[in-house]
């Protein structure tokens, strides 16, 4: 109201003859009563306190991490590889199980007979006994004064009969039926690959386990930044809006300082141009802010998502406990992260993968048995179209010269991706002491900002109060007004800034150390998305 009724005052003076009085340049003396300048009590009035207040039910760091955390395709991913995990897991139980298999058979044979051929048989009267020497069969007369000649008996020379044998054939059966059941026990590996293998499985699938809330806090963190990123944007879209209004009003000033021919036309230009740069600016802001809750709305998968916030930014947040020096905070990182954790149970899974696949250079011992039951059955001669069961149990040892070449290959493409692990933890180790580092660091300057940000708030506000009371009398120029609001939009941007950076710093620095738990909040399924309503 002052300047209001001071360019009103300045407007109806009638003007003076002759060339006016240099004007004072003495500054107007602020208030004998004056309360010490307090930023967050400044920083709680006006568009920016109504734009930044929290209301019920709006958004905030906490809510936002963990509906990321549940919408995250990546998280989803990792959930996916503990399952896949676990069924490898019960793949190499199932690997090392007693082999049990059954089969059932038939075959239709073409024909085919067996054939001995014929011939003559003999019967002797008195045959030798068994185990004696052949007796020769004799030739003699068929009977007394016979001329015809006969086989005899040579004991008693009695004729013997000579008799036509019929072809001695074997039918073999054309239809042919099996059933059986085989069973094989991989002893060698009981004793040499099962513990390994079975903790190499576990390993693997506690390193996926650990990698995935490893990711959960990771999204968890990213939503927080992105939270306060658009809380940001939103003050700079208000204290952009609120300088323009201040600008438009010393504009409107000034073309009434003009009008009466106290201002000159440069200096209302200058205005207008000013007021063109601020519009500019609050173009991008809106952009920007635009921008952010788009990406929001795309990480919490949420296009109805009401942007009101929930959080109260202006308020300092608590401070961090038992922070200690960097080089603590950096064990302490290097000692909690679940990304190293994870890497180093991949680098055991992979010492049991070794020992594991050593079984390969000794020879391999297996037990077996088998049950056959068919018609014909094999193992009974002569063949016979009738069903007969019949077993057999043994054990093999065997060995391969080729598989103990192939482990040997095996092995070391093992040991050749240990390296590679063990050059990915200290590649990591080095990360995080960086990003330790950058996260200690940004928090020192933030708190730093926040007093200095206040000092220089302070002074931008009287600057401005006192140049547009001097321009109000005439002994301020547009470029002081210009320049004045300019540093005052500034400030409150850097009082505004630092206190969310406080914030930001203080989320880095917390996932950094490792001090952040996973959100173990159910991740929905992209197939039940229509049905949860």
């Amino acid at each position: 109201m002052f300047l209001v009724w001071s360019v009103a005052l300045a407007l109806a003076a009638p003007a003076p003859l002759g060339p006016p009085p240099p004007p004072s340049r003495q500054a107007p003396p602020a208030a004998a009563d004056a309360a010490p300048f307090d930023a967050a009590a400044y920083l709680r009035e006006g568009p920016l306190a109504e734009a930044l207040a929290p209301k019920p039910g709006g958004l905030t760091a906490d809510k936002v991490a963990v509906q990321a955390v549940a919408e995250s395709p990546s998280v989803a991913a990792k959930e996916a590889q503990i399952q896949a995990a676990a069924a490898k897991l019960d793949q190499t139980m199932i690997a090392f199980l007693p082999q049990i298999s059954g089969k059932a058979g038939y075959t239709r044979l073409s024909k085919a007979a067996i054939n001995f051929g014929g011939g003559y048989s003999v019967g002797a009267a008195t045959g030798p006994e068994a185990g004696g020497d052949p007796i020769p069969i004799g030739i003699g007369p068929c009977a007394m004064g016979s001329p015809q000649m006969c086989t005899v008996d040579p004991n008693t020379g009695q004729p013997l009969t000579l008799v036509v044998a019929p072809p001695f054939k074997i039918q073999i059966p054309l239809n042919s039926y099996s059933l059986q059941a085989q069973l094989a026990v991989p002893i060698s590996d009981y004793i040499l690959s099962l513990v390994p293998a079975k903790r190499g499985s576990e390993t693997r699938r506690d390193a996926v386990a650990l990698a995935r809330d490893a990711e959960r806090i990771k999204v968890e963190t990213d939503a927080r930044l992105a939270y306060y990123n658009w809380l940001r944007t939103i003050a700079s879209v208000v204290a952009v809006e609120d300088s323009l209004r201040r600008v438009k009003a010393r504009a409107l000033d000034v073309e009434n300082l003009f009008n009466a021919g106290s201002a000159t036309k440069a200096e209302v230009m200058r205005l207008t141009a000013q007021i063109a740069q601020i519009e500019q600016a609050i173009n991008d802001a809106r952009v920007f802010r635009t921008t952010a809750e788009q990406g929001l709305a795309i990480m919490l998968n949420d296009q109805d998502l009401d942007f009101v916030p929930g959080e109260d930014v202006i308020e300092l947040p608590p401070d961090m406990p038992d922070l200690g020096n960097l080089d603590a905070l950096i064990r302490e990182a290097h000692s909690k992260r679940l990304e190293l954790k994870s890497l180093e149970k991949s680098i055991g899974a992979v010492d049991y993968g070794i020992k594991a696949t050593r079984a390969g250079y000794f020879p391999r011992l297996d037990a077996f048995a088998e049950a056959t039951y068919a018609n014909p059955n094999q193992r009974f001669f002569p063949l016979a179209p009738v069903w007969r069961g019949s077993w057999s149990l043994g054990a093999q040892l065997t060995y391969s010269l080729n598989s103990a070449l192939s482990t040997r290959s095996q092995i070391r493409e093992y040991k050749a991706n240990k390296r590679e692990l063990v050059a990915q933890i200290e590649l990591m180790r080095r990360g995080i002491a960086m990003e330790v580092t950058q996260a200690y660091l940004a928090r020192n300057k933030a708190i730093a900002d926040i007093e200095l940000s206040a000092r220089t708030l302070e002074s931008a506000v009287e600057a401005y109060r006192v140049a547009t009371e001097l321009f109000a009398v005439g002994s301020a120029t547009t470029n002081d007004i210009i320049d004045a609001e300019a540093d005052q939009l500034t400030a409150i941007l850097r009082i505004v800034n630092s206190r969310i950076d406080l914030r930001t710093a203080n989320a880095r620095l917390l996932y950094a150390t490792g001090r952040l738990k996973p959100n173990n909040v159910q991740v929905y399924d992209a197939r039940d998305k229509a049905t949860r309503g």
